[in-house]
């Protein structure tokens, strides 16, 4: 008796986990006035201009809340979104991405909130970190004369030394500015290593996108809570947190057996890494054409 309770109640676990929170629609019936187009409507919001049926008069808990939602556009869908990506991410980003999106908070809009308060963060609590990540690497022959500058000079090996090691910098020391720089990268390789498919219909690449900006958006709500036990600003999350993190998303949103989830989700850290590696080439290539150009007419 106690095993058959036991497997209803993990049933109804597994049901809530994939269909997530129930909107009941209903309508009273009643007609209602709306004070911003004069028309009459049923329900909760007006039919031609979306207002709501409660436009209820000022108060200073309604004009804080206003200001507040204002400023920062957050609002309850900002916390249900952040409760939903720990407890059903997957399913989560499923649904959005399937048209379930009025409850859920804007995924680009909800990762520059996070991002921006990640930064205020390591300012506050790692001063060291954010300082040595806003500085500028000079080149190796930064001690010459201001006069002596010239567009060679800026593009010879030594600039292009001064571009790598400045970019590093600034994503070491970021971890924010990390995960919003790689999240086409990342896309890309989840498209490719996710590319066949028993579950789900095919994922076009901007879809991808939106997946890896929800999965960014969960990395920063776990570098934000463990960012005041780490040392410095430059760690994020452990490397093994943030496959564990991939692997639960990609579980839920394929639901594939989860050693397949594991296999392809290795696959896609490699395509990364290869991408990554061929966009620095790219780009250490062209800075190193202009140079030739540049002096081959100096």
């Amino acid at each position: 008796m106690n095993k058959n309770r036991a497997q209803a109640y993990l049933r109804l676990i597994n049901y809530k986990q994939r269909h997530g929170k129930v909107i009941y629609t209903y309508t009273d019936g009643e007609k209602y006035h709306c004070n911003n187009c004069h028309i009459e409507f049923e329900g909760n919001y007006c039919s031609n201009c979306g207002q709501s049926r409660s436009t209820s008069r000022f108060t200073y808990k309604s004009v804080i809340k206003n200001v507040f939602h204002s400023l920062a556009h957050v609002d309850g869908s900002f916390f249900f979104t952040v409760k939903e990506l720990f407890t059903r991410p997957g399913y989560m980003i499923g649904d959005y991405i399937a048209g379930r999106r009025v409850i859920y908070y804007r995924p680009i809009q909800m990762l520059f909130i996070l991002g921006a308060l990640y930064m205020l963060l390591v300012h506050n609590l790692h001063p060291a970190t954010a300082v040595a990540s806003s500085e500028m690497i000079t080149p190796d022959n930064a001690n010459l004369k201001l006069n002596d500058y010239n567009l060679v000079h800026w593009l010879n090996s030594s600039f292009i030394r001064s571009v790598t090691k400045t970019l590093e910098h600034w994503f070491t020391g970021n971890k924010a500015l990390e995960i919003m720089c790689t999240l086409p990268i990342y896309a890309l390789a989840t498209h490719w290593a996710f590319r066949k498919r028993a579950y789900n219909q095919h994922y076009n690449l901007v879809e991808f996108f939106f997946v890896r900006t929800y999965a960014a958006c969960q990395m920063l709500i776990a570098s934000i809570i463990l960012l005041p036990f780490m040392s410095s600003g430059e760690e994020g999350i452990p490397w093994w947190l943030e496959v564990l993190f991939s692997v639960w998303i990609y579980a839920q949103l394929f639901r594939e057996k989860i050693g397949y989830t594991i296999k392809r989700t290795i696959v896609m850290y490699i395509y990364f890494g290869l991408i990554f590696i061929l966009l620095a080439i790219i780009v250490v290539a062209i800075l190193t054409l202009l140079a030739f150009i540049v002096r081959l007419f100096a």
